[in-house]
């Protein structure tokens, strides 16, 4: 199913009506809805990404869940360039960073992350 972009609030997604959107850059935004939430990339944002990186299990159609998935447009597309402040990027370029390392590992050499991460280590 395709969807407009930006969404808009009432608008629907994989996750139900949205409640929220925050524009994350040009082609990016961010929305939650009352179960869950993610990323919105416009085909346009969509068409940049690896192609391996487009769909998982969990996203699709330029939607990435909120849990897994958001990492992969947010490394892949530079998406730390538009946050609020450097300390602000810096911490979610890392969350992204760990996230992919642990979810996507197959995918972190593509994104520039390494792999030497994928599992938490205990000691």
């Amino acid at each position: 199913m395709l969807y407009p972009f930006p969404p808009t609030r009432g608008s629907s997604s994989p996750w139900g009506p949205i409640q929220t959107v925050e524009p994350l850059g040009p082609d990016v935004v961010s929305v939650t809805t009352a179960s869950h939430g993610g990323l919105r990339v416009s085909l346009t944002a969509l068409s940049r990404l690896p192609e391996a990186i487009r769909e998982t299990a969990f996203s699709g159609n330029g939607w990435f869940e909120e849990d897994c998935d958001w990492a992969l447009p947010y490394l892949a597309l530079g998406l730390d360039a538009f946050e609020a402040n450097a300390a602000r990027a810096a911490e979610v370029h890392q969350a992204a960073v760990r996230t992919v390392q642990q979810y996507h590992p197959q995918h972190a050499t593509l994104l520039g992350v390494g792999a030497d991460a994928a599992a938490p280590r205990h000691g």
